[in-house]
């Protein structure tokens, strides 16, 4: 059992760049509902380095506590092994422009890199607000060849699930914020079988300092929102790895939880 587990992690973090999530989506309205919207994924790979190392220690009969020593080497190894990983750095604008839909345009992307890992950016424009459903990331251009399923997102349709609806009077929006260990959790099930009770404790270990935030910003009155906080015309909903799984345990926490806010027009 316990080298089905370090296969498990090692291919989930071969594949799928398991980590320390940090995503914000953030929308900024124009009262002709078209404007600008910025979607960030912010990963840290030091926790799985940490959890790599463990699985690793108990292959060899050792279920003694990581030593500093161990830690520090398991850094080394990694942080090694990504420089021979990455010597050719692709155009992050490819991983965008080739799933846009019609009236979505990429306006910006960076890439900042971090210790063990890095931020993406990306920014975009669009005549209306539910085009960004078609957002895909990944997808490359008419021409360009095949995109590398090695190089998979776990999240590669930042605005998947946005709903907007209106009355004469009204403007609704409403999401369902992404989970990104759904998506790593869901792969892993493709891989191999399913997780013992003691990998799925260690996933869950390096997901505890996830942060995901929607953000919205309208030049509208609000008639009413479940937002967490809000600055200015701009509303704020945030979630920890434990709120987002409560997320998705049913409906009524869907509705309660979920993004949802109506606007005055």
């Amino acid at each position: 059992m316990i080298r089905m587990r370090g296969i498990l992690m090692a291919a989930l973090v071969a594949f799928f760049a398991t980590g320390c999530f940090e995503v914000e989506q953030s929308i900024e309205l124009k009262r002709d509902m078209s404007g600008t919207a910025n979607f960030k994924l912010g990963v840290d790979m030091e926790p799985m380095v940490i959890i790599m190392a463990k699985v690793q220690k108990e292959m060899s009969g050792d279920k003694s506590p990581l030593t500093a020593k161990e830690i520090a080497a398991a850094k080394a190894d990694f942080k090694k092994n990504e420089k021979k990983s990455t010597s050719v750095k692709e155009d992050p604008r490819k991983e965008a422009e080739g799933g846009l839909p019609p009236g979505v345009k990429l306006l910006d992307v960076s890439v900042a890199e971090k210790e063990f890992g890095a931020t993406t950016n990306m920014k975009f424009s669009f005549d209306k607000l539910s085009s960004l459903v078609g957002v895909k990331l990944g997808k490359k251009k008419e021409g360009e060849g095949p995109a590398d399923p090695t190089k998979k997102s776990v999240i590669d349709t930042p605005f998947d699930g946005l709903e907007v609806s209106e009355t004469a009077s009204t403007i609704s929006i409403r999401t369902k914020p992404q989970n990104p260990a759904d998506k790593v959790k869901s792969e892993a099930g493709e891989q191999g079988p399913p997780m013992d009770a003691d990998t799925e404790k260690m996933m869950n270990d390096a997901f505890k300092n996830m942060r995901v935030a929607w953000k919205i910003t309208a030049p509208f009155e609000v008639v009413s929102s479940n937002a967490t906080r809000k600055e200015g015309n701009t509303l704020i909903w945030e979630y920890d790895f434990q709120k987002l799984q409560k997320l998705g345990s049913s409906k009524k926490a869907l509705d309660d939880m979920g993004v949802r806010v109506t606007y005055k027009k």
